[in-house]
């Protein structure tokens, strides 16, 4: 009995030694987001203002062959934001939108 304690409790001593921590990986996505001007109508650009403060002039892709990130993909910080949309300076669309971290958010315009 007393070599089978002996034995247990050297286990125990040496058991936990051999054995590794979880180890985790955090991987965040990148911090932005997107933004994509759609429509049936053939609009080449308009003039986008964002929250009030930044004017684009954006490409419009036509509604039925969107694309993931182009070169009329546009990127935003994530979070809420004001769009304001003109064509020949006329406002066409206020919108507010929501958009996530590599989120591509489609703005459909009439």
């Amino acid at each position: 009995m007393k070599k089978f304690f002996i034995f247990m409790l050297a286990a125990a001593l040496f058991f936990p030694a051999g054995c590794r921590s979880a180890k985790s990986i955090v991987s965040d996505r990148e911090d932005t987001a997107y933004i994509q001007f759609v429509s049936a109508a053939k609009y080449d650009s308009v003039s986008v203002v964002i929250d009030g403060t930044v004017t684009i002039i954006a490409g419009v892709n036509d509604i039925n062959q969107r694309k993931t990130k182009n070169d009329r993909t546009y990127a935003v910080t994530p979070g809420k934001h004001t769009l304001e949309v003109s064509l020949n300076g006329q406002k066409i669309l206020t919108k507010e939108i929501f958009v996530s971290a590599q989120e591509i958010r489609y703005v459909e315009l009439p």
